[in-house]
């Protein structure tokens, strides 16, 4: 089947088509959310209360949250009639959304500014949720709206796994194949001509004396293990000649390796980013089929991988993993590794992660999922 069949069959669907409406609300009501917890003390978006910042960002964030919270109210309405067709981790989207447009009613004044309360109901929310659960079980076509959602998700999980595999086998094709049969013949053709291509490298060059001075040590122990005279000076250095000759085509081929690996690297890149912009569409859904995996866990598990992660990339031991990995990049791409650049490195960059996953947590999880965060923070040991 060809892609172009493949993606008429499942991007171009209802289901596609609710997933994407949905992902857009859900961001809008993070986005909101977020103005409410930076900009008004987690309380709710006022047009008439001034902020401490400058007159234009003001307007900007409420040019923003308006345009976010009209796309939060167009989700609930196209959503809201394919309810049962949702999974769990996007009925959790749909209750955030509904919790945001519920906040600031359902009209906006004439004046285009939200409304900061809504009149009373006379029941309960969750009492008259219950009855339209009743409903919806109740109603004839309810099978097939089941129906309907279990083959969304299955077109969603099938577009997830072949997304996934393209990320993954396409890139590494692409460096082999073009590694193997354009860029080393290419390189090979070349690096006689074009010096840059096969200069020695520094690092290369200290490996090859002293494995000339290595060669020289194990003749004299040779000479003296045998009990055999000791070389003559020119024989001696007619052995070194030999060896140096060889270490050096040696060097020179590690040399344009090197190089080869460079542009297979960057040509596996191009294929990467030209997959990923062909295929943002499908991107989107298989970062919703990760959602689900992952907030489908229980708390206690995804405290666990929070807790591995962490330890793994942040962690005490974390810098013997860094140093064991930067000096393997170094020798793939044929550069010195600079003992001085990967201390630097290890002591700042697993800091900034470490900083970024924090923030995470306390602006993004503590929000989702705050049990986790409780069941994360008992793990750990902290109060």
């Amino acid at each position: 089947m060809s892609r172009r069949n493949w993606i008429n069959i499942f991007s171009r669907g209802q289901g596609f088509d609710l997933s994407n409406d949905l992902e857009r609300g859900y961001e809008s009501a993070l986005l909101i959310q977020n103005f409410e917890l930076e900009f008004y003390g987690d309380r709710l978006v006022r047009p008439d209360v001034d902020l401490a910042v400058p007159k234009s960002v003001q307007a900007s964030i409420l040019r923003r949250f308006r345009a976010a919270l009209l796309i939060c109210r167009t989700t609930l309405e196209s959503v809201e009639r394919n309810r049962g067709q949702l999974d769990t981790q996007e009925l959790r989207q749909l209750q955030l959304i509904e919790a945001v447009v519920s906040r600031y009613g359902y009209q906006l004044p004439s004046g285009g500014s939200p409304a900061i309360s809504r009149s009373p109901e006379a029941l309960p929310r969750s009492l008259l949720g219950f009855f339209d659960t009743v409903r919806r079980q109740l109603d004839p076509a309810s099978e097939e709206t089941v129906v309907a959602g279990f083959r969304r998700r299955r077109n969603s999980t099938l577009i997830s796994l072949r997304i996934l595999l393209l990320l993954i086998l396409v890139p590494l094709l692409i460096q082999q194949i073009a590694g193997a049969y354009v860029i080393s013949p290419a390189v090979d053709r070349l690096s006689p001509e074009l010096p840059f291509l096969s200069y020695p490298k520094p690092k290369l060059e200290e490996q090859a004396v002293e494995k000339l001075r290595v060669y020289k040590q194990e003749l004299e122990f040779d000479a003296f293990l045998n009990s055999d005279q000791p070389m003559e000076e020119d024989q001696l250095r007619q052995k070194l000649v030999e060896k140096a000759i060889e270490l050096k085509d040696e060097a020179d081929g590690l040399s344009v390796q090197a190089v080869k690996n460079v542009f297979s690297d960057l040509s596996a890149l191009i294929a990467f980013t030209v997959v990923c912009f062909v295929s943002r569409d499908d991107l989107r859904v298989m970062r919703g089929f990760f959602d689900e995996a992952v907030y489908g866990l229980s708390d206690s598990a995804k405290a666990f991988a929070i807790i591995l992660f962490t330890d793994i990339f942040v962690g005490f031991h974390s810098p013997e993993g860094w140093t064991v990995l930067l000096n393997g990049i170094a020798k793939h791409l044929g550069l010195p590794s600079q003992e001085n650049f990967v201390m630097l490195f290890i002591a700042t960059f697993p800091v900034i992660l470490a900083t970024i996953f924090k923030y995470w947590i306390f602006r993004y999880l503590n929000r989702v999922s705050p049990s986790s965060v409780a069941t994360l923070k008992g793990m750990n040991g902290s109060g």
